[in-house]
């Protein structure tokens, strides 16, 4: 029975699957974040709280919580070829447009937005919702933190301004989806 269970073991480490020049040295740290813990901005009057950025996961994952308020949109539909994006609600409700789908997330909903497809979402709902985003590969975090340099000290940037980090970024704004969004739904930026 044991020899059964190494031999896929043994053809995983021939295909090259197991490192053999993998060294612990380089391996990612361990990284704990006290309950309220982690960088804290805002992006308006919403709140994020950085978690996790790509330095700390070997690339692989960035991550975010964020408290976005009652009547707010947390983007303007836009979309990115490098990475996809993982929500998960802690509380409230949040609505999230991927294409042409809509989807209502209660409290314990996991959502996954992918890569290269039109997306936004926002919060028609009456509480503030509290959820926890994942970016995979990692990366997206550093949009995020340089995002909230434009909103620092109460400012509202343009949208030339938005356009300018998003592109650095891999991001690419829908403007012209927009207005009919936050008609709709009765939320704002």
């Amino acid at each position: 029975m044991l020899g059964g269970s190494l031999l896929p073991l043994n053809a995983f480490a021939r295909a090259g699957v197991i490192n053999p020049s993998f060294n612990p040295a380089d391996a990612p740290k361990p990284v704990y974040i006290p309950p309220g813990g982690g960088q804290k901005a805002n992006i308006s009057v919403n709140e994020i709280v950085f978690k996790l950025n790509k330095t700390q996961t070997s690339g692989n994952l960035g991550s975010a919580e964020t408290i976005l308020h009652p009547g707010f949109m947390g983007a303007v539909p836009h979309r990115h070829k490098n990475f996809d994006e993982v929500c998960r609600v802690l509380e409230g409700t949040l609505t999230i447009m991927v294409g042409e789908e809509i989807f209502t997330l209660q409290p314990g909903a996991w959502h996954l937005r992918p890569r290269g497809i039109v997306h936004s979402f926002w919060n028609s709902g009456k509480v503030p919702a509290k959820f926890i985003e994942l970016y995979i590969p990692g990366g997206h975090e550093a949009y995020m933190q340089e995002l909230t340099t434009l909103f620092a000290g109460g400012k509202t940037p343009k949208p030339e301004e938005l356009d300018a980090v998003a592109k650095k970024h891999d991001i690419e704004f829908f403007w012209d989806q927009l207005p009919a969004l936050l008609k709709k739904y009765k939320v704002h930026l």
